[in-house]
C-alpha cells in the first residue's frame, strides 16, 4: 500500500499532468482524475466513461524485489501498473500525457520496465496505456 500512495502523490503532485488530464478531457475531475485501483464511476455507460476520460489507475504489480541484510528487508523494489484511458483520436495527447507520468515518476525514483498501447477491448472509443514502474528503492 505504501507504493501506491507514493506514486499517487508523485502524479498527483505533478501539476503538468493534473493540468494536461484537466485540459484534454475539458472539465475538472472532482476527484481529480487519479484513482489507486479501479474507480467506481457509479456503474455509468460507456458513453460516461468516454467523457471522463483521460482518467489514470493505479495497481500493484506482485513479486517486489529486496536487499536483505541479517535476515531482515532494508530496501524493497515494488513495482505498480499504471493505465490510463484517453479517447482513440487524441494521439497527441496520449503520447503528452504518456510522457508526463513517465517523467513524473522518474522524478519520483521509479524506472519505466513495461510499456503497451491499444484500443480498449471494453470500450473501444477509448485507448488504453499500461506501464509497469519498478521503484530504485524505498527504504523499510
Amino acid at each position: 500500500m505504501l507504493a501506491l500512495n507514493l506514486v499517487y502523490d508523485a502524479l498527483f503532485g505533478s501539476e503538468q499532468l493534473t493540468q494536461k488530464l484537466e485540459d484534454v478531457r475539458g472539465t475538472a475531475d472532482p476527484l481529480g482524475g487519479i484513482y489507486i485501483g479501479t474507480p467506481d464511476f457509479d456503474n455509468t455507460t460507456d458513453a460516461d466513461i468516454v467523457a471522463l476520460s483521460p482518467w489514470i489507475r493505479i495497481t500493484d504489480l506482485p513479486g517486489d524485489e529486496t536487499t536483505d541484510a541479517d535476515d531482515d528487508r532494508f530496501l524493497e523494489y515494488p513495482r505498480v501498473q499504471i493505465d490510463f484511458w484517453c479517447k482513440n483520436e487524441l494521439l497527441q495527447q496520449t503520447s503528452e500525457i504518456d510522457t508526463l507520468i513517465r517523467k513524473a515518476m522518474h522524478g519520483a525514483g521509479w524506472e519505466r520496465v513495461y510499456h503497451r498501447s491499444d484500443a480498449d477491448h471494453d470500450t473501444p472509443q477509448l485507448r488504453m496505456v499500461t506501464a509497469y514502474f519498478q521503484s530504485q528503492g524505498i527504504p523499510v
